[in-house]
Protein backbone atom coordinates (compact mmCIF):
# COMPACT_ATOMS: atom_id res chain seq x y z
CA UNK A 1 0.00 0.00 0.00
CA UNK A 2 2.74 2.64 -1.13
CA UNK A 3 1.70 6.08 0.27
CA UNK A 4 1.68 8.91 -2.77
CA UNK A 5 3.08 12.39 -2.27
CA UNK A 6 1.31 15.32 -3.84
CA UNK A 7 2.95 18.43 -4.78
CA UNK A 8 0.65 21.41 -4.91
CA UNK A 9 0.74 23.71 -7.93
CA UNK A 10 -1.17 26.78 -5.52
CA UNK A 11 1.76 28.46 -4.20
CA UNK A 12 4.71 29.26 -5.82
CA UNK A 13 6.80 31.90 -4.39
CA UNK A 14 5.94 34.03 -1.41
CA UNK A 15 2.58 34.40 -2.18
CA UNK A 16 -0.42 31.84 -3.62
CA UNK A 17 -1.73 32.06 -7.02
CA UNK A 18 -5.10 32.21 -6.51
CA UNK A 19 -7.24 32.17 -2.69
CA UNK A 20 -9.16 28.33 -4.20
CA UNK A 21 -7.79 25.06 -3.68
CA UNK A 22 -9.28 21.97 -4.69
CA UNK A 23 -8.20 18.36 -3.13
CA UNK A 24 -8.44 15.93 -6.03
CA UNK A 25 -11.03 13.08 -6.03
CA UNK A 26 -7.82 10.95 -6.25
CA UNK A 27 -6.12 12.88 -3.35
CA UNK A 28 -9.65 12.17 -1.20
CA UNK A 29 -9.53 8.40 -2.27
CA UNK A 30 -6.59 8.14 -0.91
CA UNK A 31 -6.87 9.98 2.58
CA UNK A 32 -10.26 7.84 3.00
CA UNK A 33 -7.90 4.29 2.21
CA UNK A 34 -4.49 5.57 4.29
CA UNK A 35 -6.13 8.30 6.79
CA UNK A 36 -3.05 10.50 6.34
CA UNK A 37 -2.19 12.39 3.28
CA UNK A 38 0.77 14.48 2.30
CA UNK A 39 0.64 17.80 0.61
CA UNK A 40 4.48 19.22 -0.80
CA UNK A 41 4.34 22.73 -0.66
CA UNK A 42 0.81 23.47 0.53
CA UNK A 43 1.77 26.37 2.69
CA UNK A 44 2.95 30.14 1.37
CA UNK A 45 6.99 30.04 1.71
CA UNK A 46 6.93 33.72 3.18
CA UNK A 47 4.13 32.53 5.94
CA UNK A 48 6.58 29.61 6.88
CA UNK A 49 9.37 32.10 6.76
CA UNK A 50 7.95 34.14 9.55
CA UNK A 51 6.64 31.19 11.52
CA UNK A 52 10.03 30.13 11.36
CA UNK A 53 11.70 33.23 12.84
CA UNK A 54 8.92 33.15 15.27
CA UNK A 55 10.15 30.10 16.26
CA UNK A 56 13.62 30.84 16.27
CA UNK A 57 13.75 34.02 18.27
CA UNK A 58 13.58 32.35 22.04
CA UNK A 59 15.75 29.75 20.63
CA UNK A 60 18.29 32.49 19.89
CA UNK A 61 18.13 33.79 23.05
CA UNK A 62 18.88 30.57 24.47
CA UNK A 63 22.09 30.52 21.97
CA UNK A 64 21.19 27.09 20.24
CA UNK A 65 20.61 29.58 17.44
CA UNK A 66 23.00 32.03 16.84
CA UNK A 67 24.60 33.78 13.13
CA UNK A 68 21.84 31.70 10.62
CA UNK A 69 23.12 28.27 12.33
CA UNK A 70 22.45 25.76 14.86
CA UNK A 71 24.98 26.38 17.95
CA UNK A 72 23.60 22.47 19.53
CA UNK A 73 26.71 22.39 21.87
CA UNK A 74 24.82 25.50 24.22
CA UNK A 75 23.38 22.66 25.95
CA UNK A 76 23.76 18.94 27.13
CA UNK A 77 22.45 16.59 24.70
CA UNK A 78 19.02 14.66 25.87
CA UNK A 79 18.65 11.08 25.74
CA UNK A 80 15.48 9.77 23.88
CA UNK A 81 13.15 9.96 24.93
CA UNK A 82 13.73 13.32 26.02
CA UNK A 83 12.96 16.03 23.79
CA UNK A 84 15.48 18.63 25.12
CA UNK A 85 13.23 21.35 25.74
CA UNK A 86 9.78 22.10 27.61
CA UNK A 87 8.82 23.50 24.25
CA UNK A 88 5.28 25.07 25.69
CA UNK A 89 7.61 26.94 28.14
CA UNK A 90 10.58 27.75 25.99
CA UNK A 91 9.09 28.64 22.72
CA UNK A 92 5.02 28.84 23.65
CA UNK A 93 2.24 29.15 21.26
CA UNK A 94 1.08 32.60 21.52
CA UNK A 95 2.72 33.47 18.30
CA UNK A 96 0.29 35.24 15.14
CA UNK A 97 2.36 34.21 12.70
CA UNK A 98 1.86 30.26 13.56
CA UNK A 99 -2.00 31.23 13.93
CA UNK A 100 -1.35 32.93 10.29
CA UNK A 101 -0.59 29.08 8.83
CA UNK A 102 -2.92 27.23 10.19
CA UNK A 103 -5.60 29.26 8.86
CA UNK A 104 -4.08 29.66 5.63
CA UNK A 105 -6.84 29.74 2.47
CA UNK A 106 -5.59 26.52 1.09
CA UNK A 107 -4.71 24.40 4.08
CA UNK A 108 -8.37 25.38 4.85
CA UNK A 109 -9.49 24.59 1.68
CA UNK A 110 -7.79 21.10 1.96
CA UNK A 111 -9.20 20.34 5.57
CA UNK A 112 -13.17 21.03 4.71
CA UNK A 113 -12.84 18.61 2.05
CA UNK A 114 -11.10 16.00 3.85
CA UNK A 115 -14.29 17.12 6.80
CA UNK A 116 -16.75 16.52 3.72
CA UNK A 117 -18.16 20.22 4.77
CA UNK A 118 -18.61 19.11 8.75
CA UNK A 119 -17.79 22.28 10.80
CA UNK A 120 -14.98 21.82 13.23
CA UNK A 121 -13.03 24.54 16.00
CA UNK A 122 -11.20 26.94 14.47
CA UNK A 123 -7.78 28.24 16.39
CA UNK A 124 -8.53 30.92 18.77
CA UNK A 125 -7.13 31.97 22.49
CA UNK A 126 -7.75 27.74 23.51
CA UNK A 127 -6.84 26.53 20.88
CA UNK A 128 -3.74 27.36 19.59
CA UNK A 129 -1.46 25.58 17.04
CA UNK A 130 1.43 24.00 19.17
CA UNK A 131 4.97 23.87 18.07
CA UNK A 132 6.61 20.53 17.98
CA UNK A 133 10.96 21.13 18.74
CA UNK A 134 13.12 17.77 19.25
CA UNK A 135 16.85 17.85 19.62
CA UNK A 136 19.12 15.26 18.35
CA UNK A 137 18.63 12.68 20.97
CA UNK A 138 20.16 9.41 19.76
CA UNK A 139 23.24 8.23 18.54
CA UNK A 140 21.25 4.81 17.32
CA UNK A 141 17.46 5.53 15.57
CA UNK A 142 14.49 2.96 16.88
CA UNK A 143 11.01 2.66 16.15
CA UNK A 144 9.49 3.31 19.43
CA UNK A 145 6.59 1.03 21.16
CA UNK A 146 4.09 4.16 22.79
CA UNK A 147 1.68 3.52 19.78
CA UNK A 148 -1.71 5.55 20.44
CA UNK A 149 -4.63 7.46 19.33
CA UNK A 150 -5.33 10.72 20.93
CA UNK A 151 -8.88 10.48 20.36
CA UNK A 152 -11.32 6.98 21.14
CA UNK A 153 -13.04 5.83 18.60
CA UNK A 154 -16.56 6.58 18.51
CA UNK A 155 -20.00 4.70 18.52
CA UNK A 156 -21.12 6.33 15.61
CA UNK A 157 -18.42 4.82 13.73
CA UNK A 158 -16.94 8.81 12.37
CA UNK A 159 -13.74 10.41 13.41
CA UNK A 160 -13.22 13.50 15.07
CA UNK A 161 -11.36 15.35 12.77
CA UNK A 162 -8.17 16.29 10.90
CA UNK A 163 -4.25 16.65 12.71
CA UNK A 164 -2.08 18.74 10.68
CA UNK A 165 1.74 18.22 10.73
CA UNK A 166 3.42 21.15 9.49
CA UNK A 167 7.02 21.69 8.48
CA UNK A 168 9.12 24.94 9.44
CA UNK A 169 12.47 23.40 8.68
CA UNK A 170 13.76 20.54 6.84
CA UNK A 171 13.33 16.85 8.19
CA UNK A 172 15.01 14.35 7.37
CA UNK A 173 14.65 10.72 7.55
CA UNK A 174 15.13 9.52 11.29
CA UNK A 175 15.08 13.12 12.03
CA UNK A 176 12.37 12.87 14.79
CA UNK A 177 9.37 13.09 12.63
CA UNK A 178 5.88 11.47 13.49
CA UNK A 179 5.56 7.89 12.49
CA UNK A 180 1.44 6.69 12.18
CA UNK A 181 0.38 3.98 10.93
CA UNK A 182 -1.70 4.14 7.72
CA UNK A 183 -4.65 2.58 7.47
CA UNK A 184 -5.35 2.17 11.32
CA UNK A 185 -8.02 4.39 11.36
CA UNK A 186 -10.08 1.36 9.78
CA UNK A 187 -9.19 -0.57 13.24
CA UNK A 188 -11.34 -0.54 16.40
CA UNK A 189 -14.53 0.55 14.66
CA UNK A 190 -17.37 -1.62 16.21
CA UNK A 191 -19.98 0.48 16.74
CA UNK A 192 -19.43 1.41 20.12
CA UNK A 193 -16.86 3.92 22.22
CA UNK A 194 -13.58 2.86 22.86
CA UNK A 195 -11.12 4.47 24.81
CA UNK A 196 -7.37 4.93 24.10
CA UNK A 197 -6.64 3.55 27.16
CA UNK A 198 -7.93 0.27 25.87
CA UNK A 199 -6.33 0.13 22.20
CA UNK A 200 -3.09 -1.54 23.40
CA UNK A 201 -4.81 -4.30 24.47
CA UNK A 202 -7.42 -5.06 21.80
CA UNK A 203 -4.60 -4.66 19.13
CA UNK A 204 -1.18 -6.38 20.90
CA UNK A 205 -2.58 -9.82 20.13
CA UNK A 206 -2.68 -9.22 16.52
CA UNK A 207 0.51 -10.12 14.67
CA UNK A 208 1.36 -6.75 12.87
CA UNK A 209 1.29 -4.90 16.37
CA UNK A 210 2.67 -8.16 18.38
CA UNK A 211 6.45 -6.57 18.07
CA UNK A 212 5.50 -2.79 16.93
CA UNK A 213 3.66 -2.54 20.87
CA UNK A 214 6.32 -4.49 23.18
CA UNK A 215 9.15 -1.15 24.73
CA UNK A 216 12.49 -3.07 24.06
CA UNK A 217 15.08 -1.11 25.05
CA UNK A 218 18.19 -3.32 25.17
CA UNK A 219 20.89 -2.70 22.61
CA UNK A 220 20.86 -5.59 20.72
CA UNK A 221 17.72 -4.76 19.94
CA UNK A 222 17.83 -1.56 18.47
CA UNK A 223 18.29 -2.49 14.91
CA UNK A 224 16.10 -5.30 15.05
CA UNK A 225 13.04 -2.55 16.26
CA UNK A 226 14.71 -0.37 13.14
CA UNK A 227 13.89 -2.59 10.86
CA UNK A 228 9.89 -2.44 12.10
CA UNK A 229 9.97 1.07 9.64
CA UNK A 230 9.93 -1.63 6.74
CA UNK A 231 6.40 -3.00 8.17
CA UNK A 232 3.51 -3.25 5.97
CA UNK A 233 1.21 -5.80 6.61
CA UNK A 234 -2.67 -6.43 7.54
CA UNK A 235 -5.67 -7.11 9.95
CA UNK A 236 -8.03 -9.16 8.68
CA UNK A 237 -9.39 -6.83 5.12
CA UNK A 238 -7.23 -3.64 6.66
CA UNK A 239 -4.11 -2.75 5.51
CA UNK A 240 -1.37 -1.67 7.10
CA UNK A 241 1.61 0.71 6.26
CA UNK A 242 4.03 2.52 8.87
CA UNK A 243 5.03 5.94 7.50
CA UNK A 244 7.43 8.39 8.61
CA UNK A 245 6.81 11.93 8.87
CA UNK A 246 9.12 14.17 6.34
CA UNK A 247 9.08 17.08 4.72
CA UNK A 248 10.54 20.49 3.89
CA UNK A 249 9.58 24.19 4.86
CA UNK A 250 5.96 24.21 3.43
CA UNK A 251 4.84 20.84 3.12
CA UNK A 252 2.14 19.36 5.16
CA UNK A 253 0.38 15.98 6.17
CA UNK A 254 -2.52 15.98 7.11
CA UNK A 255 -4.18 13.07 9.40
CA UNK A 256 -7.19 11.39 10.80
CA UNK A 257 -7.57 11.83 14.45
CA UNK A 258 -8.30 7.83 14.40
CA UNK A 259 -4.68 7.37 13.18
CA UNK A 260 -2.56 5.24 14.97
CA UNK A 261 0.95 7.24 15.45
CA UNK A 262 4.09 7.84 17.66
CA UNK A 263 7.08 10.69 18.49
CA UNK A 264 10.44 9.50 17.53
CA UNK A 265 14.20 9.97 18.65
CA UNK A 266 16.03 12.32 16.50
CA UNK A 267 19.35 10.26 15.24
CA UNK A 268 20.03 13.79 12.79
CA UNK A 269 22.31 16.63 12.89
CA UNK A 270 19.95 18.77 13.56
CA UNK A 271 16.30 19.40 15.42
CA UNK A 272 12.94 18.50 14.07
CA UNK A 273 10.94 21.63 13.88
CA UNK A 274 7.32 21.46 13.03
CA UNK A 275 3.77 22.62 14.17
CA UNK A 276 0.86 20.71 14.50
CA UNK A 277 -2.80 22.11 14.93
CA UNK A 278 -6.24 19.65 15.61
CA UNK A 279 -9.35 20.56 13.27
CA UNK A 280 -11.65 18.57 15.96
CA UNK A 281 -15.50 18.52 14.36
CA UNK A 282 -17.58 20.71 16.38
CA UNK A 283 -20.89 18.54 15.88
CA UNK A 284 -18.69 15.20 17.53
CA UNK A 285 -17.35 17.14 20.46
CA UNK A 286 -20.59 16.02 22.84
CA UNK A 287 -19.37 12.02 21.53
CA UNK A 288 -16.00 12.73 22.02
CA UNK A 289 -16.97 13.24 25.78
CA UNK A 290 -19.14 10.81 26.13
CA UNK A 291 -16.73 8.41 24.94
CA UNK A 292 -13.91 9.58 27.40
CA UNK A 293 -16.50 9.46 30.53
CA UNK A 294 -16.24 13.43 30.45
CA UNK A 295 -18.90 15.68 31.48
CA UNK A 296 -18.85 18.51 29.14
CA UNK A 297 -18.13 18.37 25.51
CA UNK A 298 -15.11 20.55 25.31
CA UNK A 299 -11.95 18.65 25.05
CA UNK A 300 -9.93 20.17 27.80
CA UNK A 301 -5.93 21.22 26.74
CA UNK A 302 -4.47 18.75 29.19
CA UNK A 303 -6.37 16.01 27.11
CA UNK A 304 -3.75 17.04 23.73
CA UNK A 305 -1.07 14.74 23.47
CA UNK A 306 0.56 15.79 20.67
CA UNK A 307 3.57 14.16 18.96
Amino acid sequence: MPLTIWRSATVTGDCPVTNTYTLTAEQRDTFKRSGILRLDGLLPAQRVRHAREAVLRPLERLGLWQAGAWRLDAMPRPQWPDTGLKTSQVIGNRHPELAALVEDSALAAAVDALLEGHPYERPGPNRRPQVLFTLPNAQTWTVPSGWHSDRPRLASGQSAGVQLFAFLDVVEARGGGTLAIAGSHHLLNEGRAIRPSQFGRLLRPKPFFADLMVADTAADSLQRRADLLQRTGAVGNVQLQIVEMTGAPGDVWLMDLRVLHVGSPNAADRPRMMLTFRYERSDLLPEVASAFGWRRAAIPNSARNLA
